[in-house]
């Protein structure tokens, strides 16, 4: 079974912001991108990511999930820059 674009792009998120934070120096105790359930809508993908036993999360919507098939690029890409500036900021 082929994955679909929304799923690789939940992938190719998770890989890249795993990157980021890295280059960052920020230590991640998990990177995990969710969708659907009782806490995201069926149109939404979650990244969550803990650092230090804190959760933190940012959504992204169907289209700029699938829109990271193949690279990570344009508004994804600041609003990952943000995020990681956030998490930067709270250590």
């Amino acid at each position: 079974m082929a994955l679909t674009a929304f799923e690789i792009g939940k992938l190719k998120i998770a890989a890249h912001v795993r990157e980021e934070l890295d280059r960052a120096g920020i230590s991640a105790d998990s990177i995990r991108c969710k969708s659907g359930g009782t806490h995201t809508h069926a149109n939404t993908a979650r990244l969550i990511v803990t650092v230090d036993g804190s959760p933190t999360h940012v959504d992204f919507k169907a289209h700029e999930v699938e829109e990271c098939e193949v690279i990570v690029a344009g508004e994804v890409w600041h609003k990952i820059a943000g995020f990681i500036d956030r998490l930067r900021r709270s250590e």
